[in-house]
């Protein structure tokens, strides 16, 4: 156990290539462990060993919790045979980032001539009914039939996804034309803190889900954005939802900053805001996926720590086009990170529209 939580320490500070080391060590003294193999599986696939990190990551469906999740007797579970003209149910899984940015699967199921509808949580089904390649959205375990089922994390493996193959589609979900045109007058009424002509406009999100593992390390509190809200030019409209959503509210007589999130009723909302602005800039949560899905700019604040979708050491991702990272390099430590994006905010600003 002793490898475990090395690897552990040490992913969690962005150390994943001494991580997978002890982390191979600990399940070649207990092979058994499903656990071991899930960690060891993130580990991987942050490095972007697709091959051997999403086979051994779908070993984790053998866990008890995971086998009583979504289990649909009289549907054959899908292991990579053809799909064409087969009747396709694509189930999400996971939080809601999870589904919006795995969703994309059923693009390639369409491509592969199956018929495909897809079930989700009720906060996605509404931008998934904006998939091309979808024929119906569900919310609720379905009566089929079906040919296959699978569970969307447990694509790759039998996709043979490699990186070269992402980003599968883009853009793959899009906003509705009545919700923009809504969000469009509704922004373009706020008034502004001093002078009445706005150059830029640009949404900020700043915290996750607080009951989400690692969200302290990933959750900025938003007076360590204010280098951020103090450049010229720029219209800041926050998207926090939640218990945080009105952190905003204390900086709005200093800023021009504008809170939104009470307003918020769903992604669906979330998405038609986003294309009113000029970019995005988020820390790790749905809203970066929710951008990057829809190939809207976003700019997103990494933790140290390791996170399979990310990989290691890029500033771009190939699962999103239009997204630019920022990561830290010391876990904890906002500071560097913030002055990295108030330097490219003033490069961007001063680039032509």
């Amino acid at each position: 156990m002793l490898h475990h939580y090395a690897a552990y320490a040490l992913s969690v500070r962005g150390r994943v290539a001494d991580a997978v080391v002890h982390c191979r060590e600990a399940v070649r003294l207990e092979p058994d462990d499903l656990p071991l193999q899930c960690q060891l599986a993130c580990l991987e696939l942050s490095l972007g060993d697709f091959k051997s990190g999403w086979a051994r990551r779908n070993m984790g469906y053998a866990m008890p919790l995971r086998r009583s999740t979504h289990v649909f007797p009289g549907f054959p579970l899908w292991n990579g045979e053809p799909v064409a003209d087969c009747r396709f149910l694509l189930v999400g899984e996971e939080g809601r980032g999870d589904e919006i940015q795995f969703i994309r699967f059923a693009e390639w199921l369409h491509h592969q001539g199956a018929v495909v509808d897809v079930l989700v949580s009720e906060p996605i089904a509404e931008i998934a009914a904006s998939m091309t390649g979808v024929r119906s959205v569900l919310t609720r375990i379905p009566l089929g039939p079906y040919d296959y089922w699978c569970h969307m994390l447990r694509m790759p493996e039998h996709m043979k996804l490699d990186l070269p193959m992402l980003p599968i589609a883009m853009p793959y979900i899009s906003a509705l034309p009545h919700k923009i045109d809504h969000w469009r007058r509704q922004i373009d009424a706020l008034p502004p803190l001093s002078a009445p002509t706005r150059n830029r406009k640009v949404g900020i999100v700043w915290a996750g889900g607080p009951h989400t593992a690692l969200d302290r390390f990933r959750s900025i509190n938003i007076e360590t954005l204010k280098p951020l809200f103090s450049l010229p030019g720029t219209t800041w409209l926050s998207l926090q939802k939640g218990e945080r959503e009105r952190d905003g509210e204390a900086l709005a007589n200093e800023f021009d900053l504008h809170t939104l999130g009470p307003a918020i009723e769903d992604f669906s909302d979330t998405l038609a805001i986003l294309e009113t602005l000029d970019l995005l800039i988020t820390v790790d949560t749905a809203a970066a996926h929710l951008a990057g899905s829809a190939n809207l700019p976003v700019w997103v604040l990494l933790p140290a720590y390791s996170e399979l979708r990310w990989l290691t050491g890029r500033t771009d991702s190939p699962w999103y086009p239009s997204m630019r990272l920022f990561r830290q390099r010391e876990l904890g430590e906002w500071g560097p990170v913030v002055d990295e994006v108030r330097d490219a905010l003033q490069e961007w600003s001063a680039a032509p529209a």
